[in-house]
Protein backbone atom coordinates (compact mmCIF):
# COMPACT_ATOMS: atom_id res chain seq x y z
CA UNK A 1 0.00 0.00 0.00
CA UNK A 2 3.16 2.53 0.92
CA UNK A 3 4.60 1.18 -2.47
CA UNK A 4 1.49 2.80 -4.47
CA UNK A 5 1.37 5.99 -2.57
CA UNK A 6 4.95 6.32 -3.23
CA UNK A 7 4.75 5.60 -6.66
CA UNK A 8 1.51 7.90 -7.52
CA UNK A 9 3.26 10.48 -5.61
CA UNK A 10 6.80 10.66 -7.52
CA UNK A 11 4.24 10.58 -10.72
CA UNK A 12 2.16 13.21 -9.44
CA UNK A 13 5.28 15.33 -8.56
CA UNK A 14 7.01 14.23 -12.36
CA UNK A 15 3.13 15.85 -14.04
CA UNK A 16 3.54 18.84 -11.76
CA UNK A 17 7.32 19.73 -13.23
CA UNK A 18 6.50 19.18 -16.70
CA UNK A 19 3.33 20.91 -16.71
CA UNK A 20 4.63 24.55 -14.89
CA UNK A 21 7.75 23.59 -17.48
CA UNK A 22 5.26 23.63 -20.51
CA UNK A 23 2.92 26.34 -19.58
CA UNK A 24 2.72 27.65 -22.52
CA UNK A 25 -0.91 28.67 -24.03
CA UNK A 26 -2.03 25.55 -26.95
CA UNK A 27 -4.58 25.54 -29.16
CA UNK A 28 -6.57 22.96 -28.42
CA UNK A 29 -9.70 21.61 -30.60
CA UNK A 30 -12.85 19.94 -29.40
CA UNK A 31 -15.75 18.72 -31.27
CA UNK A 32 -15.02 21.70 -34.36
CA UNK A 33 -14.37 24.18 -31.82
CA UNK A 34 -10.75 25.39 -31.11
CA UNK A 35 -9.55 26.83 -27.53
CA UNK A 36 -6.42 28.81 -26.45
CA UNK A 37 -5.82 27.17 -23.15
CA UNK A 38 -2.70 26.04 -20.75
CA UNK A 39 -0.61 23.36 -22.02
CA UNK A 40 -0.51 22.88 -18.30
CA UNK A 41 -4.39 22.98 -17.43
CA UNK A 42 -4.48 20.87 -20.18
CA UNK A 43 -1.96 18.49 -18.64
CA UNK A 44 -3.25 18.51 -15.42
CA UNK A 45 -7.42 17.76 -16.76
CA UNK A 46 -5.69 14.86 -18.45
CA UNK A 47 -3.93 13.15 -15.47
CA UNK A 48 -7.15 13.59 -13.15
CA UNK A 49 -9.25 12.20 -15.52
CA UNK A 50 -6.95 9.00 -16.30
CA UNK A 51 -7.33 8.61 -12.26
CA UNK A 52 -10.83 9.05 -12.63
CA UNK A 53 -10.94 6.34 -15.22
CA UNK A 54 -8.29 3.94 -12.91
CA UNK A 55 -10.16 5.02 -9.72
CA UNK A 56 -13.72 4.07 -11.31
CA UNK A 57 -12.35 0.59 -13.31
CA UNK A 58 -10.72 -0.76 -9.97
CA UNK A 59 -13.74 -0.06 -7.94
CA UNK A 60 -15.44 -2.50 -10.87
CA UNK A 61 -13.23 -4.89 -10.06
CA UNK A 62 -13.38 -4.56 -6.41
CA UNK A 63 -17.08 -4.97 -6.12
CA UNK A 64 -17.10 -7.99 -8.54
CA UNK A 65 -14.03 -9.83 -6.48
CA UNK A 66 -16.38 -8.86 -3.30
CA UNK A 67 -19.35 -10.65 -4.60
CA UNK A 68 -16.72 -13.31 -5.85
CA UNK A 69 -16.14 -13.61 -2.04
CA UNK A 70 -19.22 -13.72 -0.46
CA UNK A 71 -19.91 -16.33 -2.53
CA UNK A 72 -17.35 -18.54 -1.95
CA UNK A 73 -17.62 -17.87 1.82
CA UNK A 74 -21.45 -18.68 1.67
CA UNK A 75 -20.43 -21.79 -0.38
CA UNK A 76 -17.69 -22.90 2.01
CA UNK A 77 -20.30 -22.66 4.70
CA UNK A 78 -22.42 -25.05 3.00
CA UNK A 79 -19.81 -27.17 2.86
CA UNK A 80 -18.35 -27.42 6.46
CA UNK A 81 -22.40 -27.99 7.58
CA UNK A 82 -22.44 -30.70 5.00
CA UNK A 83 -18.97 -32.16 6.02
CA UNK A 84 -20.21 -32.28 9.98
CA UNK A 85 -23.76 -33.87 9.28
CA UNK A 86 -21.59 -36.60 7.14
CA UNK A 87 -18.71 -36.93 9.76
CA UNK A 88 -22.09 -37.30 12.61
CA UNK A 89 -23.65 -39.87 10.24
CA UNK A 90 -20.26 -42.07 9.76
CA UNK A 91 -19.79 -41.78 13.72
CA UNK A 92 -22.86 -43.00 14.18
CA UNK A 93 -22.83 -45.69 11.32
CA UNK A 94 -19.21 -46.74 13.06
CA UNK A 95 -21.03 -47.01 16.91
CA UNK A 96 -24.18 -49.11 15.43
CA UNK A 97 -21.53 -51.45 13.31
CA UNK A 98 -19.14 -51.78 16.20
CA UNK A 99 -21.60 -54.15 18.32
CA UNK A 100 -22.73 -56.11 15.60
CA UNK A 101 -19.22 -57.02 14.98
CA UNK A 102 -18.37 -58.29 18.38
CA UNK A 103 -21.49 -60.57 18.10
CA UNK A 104 -19.75 -62.25 14.84
CA UNK A 105 -17.48 -65.30 15.60
CA UNK A 106 -14.89 -64.48 13.11
CA UNK A 107 -14.60 -66.14 9.88
CA UNK A 108 -11.90 -69.14 9.84
CA UNK A 109 -8.32 -68.21 8.31
CA UNK A 110 -7.02 -70.62 5.49
CA UNK A 111 -4.68 -72.55 8.02
CA UNK A 112 -7.59 -73.64 10.05
CA UNK A 113 -9.58 -75.62 7.06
Amino acid sequence: MQLYFVLSLTASILVVIFAVTNAAAVPVRIFFVEYKLSLALIIFASTALGAIIATMLSFIKQFKLGKKIKKLNNENQALKAENQALEEENKKLQESAAPADAMQTPAPSPEEI
